[in-house]
């Protein structure tokens, strides 16, 4: 997470984009390890990360077990939390907050793209 900090602040991104790109990794990574690797065998997940003022996108690739976040139906929110489902909240989170979600598998392995659209920075005053 340091280097995403440092990738975001060098690009000078808005502190809102950095929180949410920041919330979408750790959601990635947590899903990646808890479901795509769920025999406890070693993996290899590679992110890389392109911050610019205006843009900043997102790219985690894995070896591990397929899994299209995409087609995961967003949790039933109303009512009780104590009758929901466990699961889901987080991914649904992920995708509300993003500017754009991709997923792919090829034989690599699962490939997500996300992209965030940062709040252009305040123009001087004249």
């Amino acid at each position: 997470m340091e280097h995403a900090d440092t990738t975001l602040g060098r690009a000078e991104v808005d502190d809102a984009c950095r929180a949410d790109v920041r919330l979408v990794l750790e959601e990635l990574l947590v899903n990646t390890v808890r479901h795509g690797y769920p025999d406890g065998r070693r993996g290899t997940i590679e992110i890389k990360l392109e911050a610019r003022t205006d843009a900043v996108r997102l790219e985690l690739r894995d070896d591990g077990q397929p899994f299209n976040p995409l087609e995961q139906e967003p949790p039933d929110l109303p009512g009780d939390l104590a009758d929901r489902e466990v699961g889901g909240l987080g991914l649904h989170l992920a995708r509300s907050i993003a500017s754009g979600f991709e997923y792919a598998r090829d034989a690599r392995g699962n490939r997500v793209v996300v992209r965030f659209d940062p709040s252009p920075p305040d123009e001087p005053t004249p």
